[in-house]
């Protein structure tokens, strides 16, 4: 008998350890390796995935001062193949009744731990990682600072249903991260520190807090490329004058203004 499937909300999120896999050969149904390649969907995903990796790494590190998490093209790929496959079975194991890290020796992605958290019904990153986030057992899997590499997938399912899902993985050569093909940390946007590939309310309110945590003499851990994404007037400091700017360019922008640059907000 088949499993009831979930529609909406999370599902308690599934962890374990394993030994190393050996590389195989890897297919999958989606090319996440070259952006020259990919469909208009496909460039979609990639954004996704880009977004939650950076939401992320502001819980991980800017938050708790964690190690940083990157990403690559095949764990997003394999990623991709398992929200896919929650339009059929929600939950931790797959439609052929394997367990849903079965994929990752299929697809030859080596690893020391792993973790899956999926969702259903969020329409973007931001509120599933955030939903993700205000879930004890899916936010212990997002800050383990064992993990070392983040993928994630996104699935519109014809009956309209919008499913995710994250894999997080350790991948450690000795005591220390490996690096793994094509593995990159996404770009953070000049204005969007967070990296939320919107420039708003909650960039102001990052760049404040370090701001503060500085001007208090208290250090505080930042994401790779936030510095330069939120130094706004780019005089080498990060302050209260950038989160202004940041306000005021979301403000004009948000009254429908499109013919503004952020860099019209800031003091001479």
């Amino acid at each position: 008998m088949k499993k009831k499937r979930l529609v909406s909300g999370l599902l308690a999120c599934c962890m374990a350890v394993f030994p190393m896999l050996h590389t195989a050969a890897a297919a999958s149904a989606v090319n996440l390796h070259d952006s020259a390649l990919m469909s208009d969907e496909e460039k979609m995903i990639k954004e996704y995935c880009d977004i939650a990796v950076n939401l992320v790494n502001n819980e991980r590190v800017f938050e708790r001062g964690l190690p940083e998490v990157a990403t690559f093209p095949l764990l997003n790929e394999v990623t991709c193949i398992r929200a896919e496959e929650l339009n059929q079975e929600f939950g931790h194991y797959r439609p052929d009744g394997s367990l849903c890290f079965s994929i990752l020796k299929q697809e030859g992605i080596k690893y020391s731990g792993v973790a899956e958290n999926i969702a259903a019904g969020r329409t973007d990153p931001v509120s599933t990682v955030d939903q993700w986030m205000n879930s004890k057992g899916h936010r212990d899997n997002i800050i383990n600072p064992a993990y070392t590499h983040l993928g994630i997938g996104y699935y519109h399912a014809p009956d309209t249903t919008y499913y995710w899902s994250m894999f997080l993985i350790s991948s450690m050569k000795g005591k220390e991260a490996a690096v793994v093909d094509s593995q990159y940390i996404p770009e953070r946007w000049l204005g969007d520190p967070d990296g939320s590939h919107e420039t708003n309310a909650a960039d102001a309110k990052m760049v404040l807090k370090y701001a503060a945590s500085r001007a208090a003499g208290i250090e505080i851990n930042v994401p790779t490329g936030f510095l330069e994404a939120a130094d706004v007037d780019q005089n080498g400091k990060v302050d209260a004058f950038d989160a202004s700017a940041i306000l005021e360019y979301s403000a004009a922008k948000g009254a429908g203004d499109n013919n503004i640059q952020i860099s019209d907000f800031i003091w001479q």
